[in-house]
């Protein structure tokens, strides 16, 4: 079962929908947003329920972005030992977390766009979870009860505008490297958290034009997804439909000069989660 959304050509709205996998169901009439059916489902699962609603065409919709616009997206810097060395960095004491605006995402199946003002946009694939209670100042033991579901998150990232100068300092520049316009791709949908036996213990492969890149494993997380709740709703509070993307492991590209062109083709996929492709372009 996924949750997705999803428009037409005819309507360029987008549109709840549950796939069961043998049929996608339109559940806008009554769910207007992902967020109006966690409020009902926090663990997304509805009995059944769904079966009621309109069949639709698989042929005539193209999925969207799943989540819904106004909800925040949290992303965790060097989540992952292997890839905090390959990328010469300390492993973190504490959580490093960033934000991506709306305006970054993109849907799976839909381009990635490369901006003129950066030419080494690399990859990142991620598992992101998906809060589906109200949480603030929930400790790690009870943290598994807000994670609603997961997703897939392609954090796409410019190394020429990660670092800049502050004095003698060398800091991140979260905005230039990780917000660009249509940079980040996140799908194709949200599956129950429960679905799967152990979200950290989840394989995690990215392909860049059918070459695998990173070969990694949700178990090789600095901060566990339980953790990372704690740290973030001890600082704000977590709302049904907000994404905590996890990190990314050992892999990634930039490191190997190795750099997304207009052409390629990037997949990335979780086990009991799905696949995320998105073609590349230059914007």
């Amino acid at each position: 079962m996924m949750l997705v959304k999803f428009n037409t050509a005819a309507d360029k709205q987008s549109r709840l929908a549950l796939d069961d996998g043998t049929a996608l169901y339109d559940l806008s009439a009554r769910y207007p947003s992902l967020r109006s059916f966690l409020e009902v489902y926090p663990d997304l699962q509805d009995g059944g329920a769904y079966r009621d609603f309109p069949v639709v065409a698989r042929d005539v919709i193209r999925c969207t972005i799943p989540v819904d616009e106004g909800s925040h997206i949290y992303l965790v810097g060097a989540n992952y030992k292997t890839h905090a060395v390959e990328a010469g960095l300390d492993v973190p004491l504490t959580p490093v977390i960033f934000q991506k605006p709306s305006t970054a995402l993109v849907g799976g199946g839909e381009p990635i766009l490369l901006p003129p003002i950066s030419s080494q946009m690399d990859y990142e694939g991620e598992l992101a979870v998906v809060i589906g209670r109200t949480a603030s100042r929930v400790p790690k033991s009870e943290a598994h009860r807000y994670v609603a579901g997961l997703t897939i998150v392609n954090d796409v990232t410019a190394r020429d505008l990660q670092w800049v100068m502050l004095g003698k300092n060398r800091i991140v520049d979260w905005l230039s490297s990780k917000s660009l316009d249509k940079s980040t791709p996140i799908g194709p949908g949200v599956v129950p958290a429960g679905s799967v036996p152990d979200i950290h213990r989840l394989g995690i492969k990215t392909w860049l034009n059918g070459n695998l890149m990173q070969d990694g494993n949700t178990s090789m997380m600095v901060f566990s997804t339980y953790e990372l709740i704690e740290f973030l709703s001890a600082r704000v509070t977590l709302r049904p439909g907000d994404v905590i993307s996890t990190g990314t492991p050992y892999g990634v590209g930039g490191f190997r000069n190795i750099f997304l062109k207009p052409g390629d083709v990037l997949e990335v996929q979780i086990e009991g989660v799905g696949k995320l492709t998105n073609p590349i372009l230059q914007s």
